[in-house]
């Protein structure tokens, strides 16, 4: 995948889960709810529900394949789906000594995992993995269940926060026993784009169960572990500054924007605006940036259906004119217009839109009308040398600014420049998909042509204008 100004923005909506199978859609959970559910829901539960019971049942995927192509035919269009793995400690497999420690990952999970990326592949879509949610550690009680079945609720719930919670105080049976065998499955999947650690760790940091310092370290871990692979990762979070803390730690930073879903019953739900904050390269430690989640939040109060579509197609516009490199809407199954929210995305994704290079400097109001001054970027030497701040990019883009377009000869660059902004993203997509073409590119190519240029720049100085 290719982040550079110029290549692909990258729009996107979330899954989630298939149907509504919260838990059990692609792998077996070994701490599944469902015994709480059974009839007659008076009767007794006599299995310790803090311990794996391992399910009879397959999971929902298994059991309806045609499920995965009837929802990528239908979302045909964007470039990305957001997909959550391990909520509710689904397709996770733990030892039976009663340590609950991890052992592997469930084979009909992986069996699942790489359907869902082959259907994906033949709609030309992108999978974004997200392995962990954090409020699946915030969970309250589920309604209808009857009283006398709350302690064993709370049995389950107490058991699957704790491992979680254990998984990223030692991550070390994760990383060895489900990271590594889950990436040797998926990593040659043409599309795989890349790993969201945690859906919004915010839930589990600012409620004191994990010190902040604690999910770098996991994170970090993480990260380290998948590198290898050539996986890409990332880390869904809340809040914008949180997303900048960790950027550091990752390939990409991700955050998530909706309007307020509390509003005031004195301001008129027509009035809803969403500020969103111009990209700044340097927030995020010179990395991209993309909205993992976006749009009209459904637990807006009062909720006003009208307004689904308008914040949704306002954050879409105003983050590709803010500079962003991607945006995903929220799951269109949970609005009440899901068939306008869902062709809202593949509208704007239709337009083709490119990433943009921002020049504002002040927070801007999200009303769709940004449109700030672009500029082109040097696609090839970003993809080359992984980075648009490195020190080469940065001297032939002054070498383009400085020189070439101010030279007698300018209108003749200009031409030539505009084929190279026309061809050079597909090329540096193609070298971010093959290390071996991208370091026969950094070596034979762009580090030879700096090297030139600046022996030129040094002996001729403004003679060469």
């Amino acid at each position: 995948m290719s982040f550079s100004v110029g290549s692909k923005f990258f729009v996107g909506i979330n899954q989630g889960w298939f149907e509504d199978k919260y838990g059990y859609d692609l792998g077996r959970s070994e701490f599944s709810d469902v015994p709480l559910w059974t009839y007659p829901p008076t009767a007794p539960i006599t299995m310790n529900l803090g311990v794996p019971n391992i399910p009879q049942d397959k999971p929902y995927l298994s059991q309806h394949p045609e499920a995965i192509e009837n929802y990528f035919s239908k979302v045909n269009g964007v470039n990305i789906v957001r997909l959550w793995l391990f909520e509710q400690l689904e397709g996770l497999v733990f030892t039976k000594d009663g340590n609950n420690n991890l052992s592997g990952v469930d084979p009909e999970f992986i069996n699942n995992l790489l359907a869902v990326l082959d259907s994906a592949n033949n709609h030309n879509i992108k999978i974004y993995f997200t392995f962990f949610n954090s409020w699946d550690t915030n969970s309250s009680q589920p309604s209808g269940i009857d009283p006398s079945r709350i302690p064993k609720y709370q049995e389950l719930f107490s058991a699957r926060k704790q491992i979680i919670l254990k998984i990223m105080q030692d991550p070390g049976d994760f990383c060895n026993n489900v990271l590594v065998p889950l990436a040797n499955a998926i990593k040659d999947k043409p599309a795989l784009f890349a790993i969201d650690i945690m859906n919004e760790p915010e839930g589990i940091t600012e409620a004191n169960m994990i010190p902040l310092q604690q999910l770098k370290i996991f994170v970090e871990k993480v990260a380290q572990t998948i590198s290898p692979y050539g996986i890409k990762v990332s880390l869904g979070c809340l809040r914008k500054n949180i997303s900048m803390s960790f950027s550091s730690f990752v390939d990409f930073s991700d955050f998530h924007v909706y309007n307020s879903p509390a509003v005031p019953n004195s301001t008129p739900t027509s009035s809803i605006q969403v500020n969103l904050d111009p990209y700044n390269l340097s927030d995020f430690s010179g990395k991209p940036c993309i909205l993992g989640e976006c749009g009209y939040h459904p637990s807006t109060t009062p909720y006003d259906s009208s307004q689904e579509t308008v914040v949704l197609q306002n954050l879409l516009q105003s983050s590709n004119s803010l500079g962003y490199a991607g945006a995903l809407a929220w799951r269109y199954q949970d609005y009440k217009n899901p068939d306008a929210v869902l062709q809202t995305v593949l509208a704007f994704a239709s337009t083709g839109p490119t990433i943009l290079a921002n020049q504002g400097t002040t927070n801007t109001t999200n009303t769709g009308n940004t449109n700030p001054t672009t500029k082109k970027g040097c696609f090839i030497a970003t993809a080359a040398l992984d980075s648009e701040i490195h020190p080469h990019v940065q001297f032939l883009r002054e070498y383009r600014d400085k020189i070439l377009l101010k030279s007698s000869h300018k209108k003749q660059f200009e031409n030539i420049l505009d084929s190279y902004y026309r061809y050079s993203p597909p090329v540096a997509e193609a070298m971010n998909r093959d290390k071996n073409l991208k370091r026969v590119i950094k070596y034979m190519i762009v580090y030879p042509i700096v090297l030139s240029l600046k022996i030129l720049v040094k002996l001729l100085g403004n003679d060469l204008k």
